[in-house]
């Protein structure tokens, strides 16, 4: 005679298995979050040796640090704003909805491109707003792909910027590339990452995408993951609004100090913002 399972039988198995979901789900999530961390220092890791490639192959001349739609001062943007081909010409967006395609034709037309050859390499994949927009809406204007910028203080297009990293000293303690949240339109996503240091106090927030911690490169070529430990730093870069409620909003003092507002003291490669 066969026998089967009874209803208790099942729905202690059952049991069993949720149990065993609950335990492990949160295991997995933070091995993927894990796993985006490891992919973002890479992508880290490679914008900052092709920089450095760049610069050891035009007589140690950095390109320019802002993204525009062509040279600047006859200095080459590292990377380009979205674009598009009539021939083969290439043709700046008209303000608007931008495609994928035309933001990737905007990376592969910088000058990093030939040392990376890895669209992907732009993008972190913690980094959501090209499926979810930003802040101000999900229309593909808003769809950013390009997670990371330079420092503004590496513009390189101006006669008082630097213009080459043997005028910097402890190049392993200077941050290039940064994880940024920008949440504007994709024709003005050009400027570097603005901070003031010596101020105590913030002026673009960066990406939280692991974790409330942000992948940095430095001149050296290496990248690192640096975990915010005050959490009105946090704030600040989820909402500017609501950090400036708070008291502690763009060019507003932290009182009391801000440990994470002294490391980027640290690491910025400026003594002061470029206006």
């Amino acid at each position: 005679m066969k026998k089967g399972f009874t209803l208790i039988e099942l729905l202690v198995v059952i049991a069993i298995i949720a149990v065993l979901m609950g335990i492990l789900m949160p295991a997995l999530s933070r091995v993927r979050a894990q796993a985006r961390g490891i992919a973002c220092l890479a992508n880290q890791r490679s914008l900052s040796q092709a920089y450095i490639m760049y610069t050891d192959e035009n007589d140690n001349r950095v390109c320019g640090g802002y993204v525009f739609t062509g040279p600047r001062n006859k200095i080459p943007p590292w990377a380009l704003a979205p674009l598009d081909y009539a021939g083969k010409q290439i043709v700046p967006m008209p303000t608007g909805d931008v495609t994928l395609q035309q933001r990737l034709n905007g990376l592969v037309e910088g000058v990093l491109f030939t040392y990376i050859k890895d669209e992907g390499a732009y993008h972190c994949p913690g980094d959501n707003r090209a499926r979810q927009g930003t802040s101000l809406g999900n229309q593909l204007q808003y769809a950013m792909y390009r997670s990371y910028v330079l420092t503004d203080y590496m513009r390189a297009t101006e006669p008082g910027d630097p213009k080459s990293l043997t005028q910097f000293k402890n190049p392993s303690m200077k941050m290039l590339f940064v994880e940024e949240i920008y949440d504007g339109l994709a024709q003005n996503h050009s400027s570097g990452w603005s901070f003031s240091p010596g101020e105590g106090s913030l002026w673009d927030p960066l990406g939280i995408f692991h974790s409330d911690a942000s992948t940095f490169s430095f001149m050296d070529g290496h990248a690192e993951r640096k975990k915010w430990t005050d959490k009105r730093t946090i704030t600040f870069f989820r909402s500017r609004t609501e950090a400036a409620s708070l008291g502690f909003g763009r060019l507003q003092k932290f009182n009391p100090l801000n440990e994470d507002v002294t490391w980027l003291d640290q690491h910025y490669p400026g003594k002061t913002r470029v206006k």
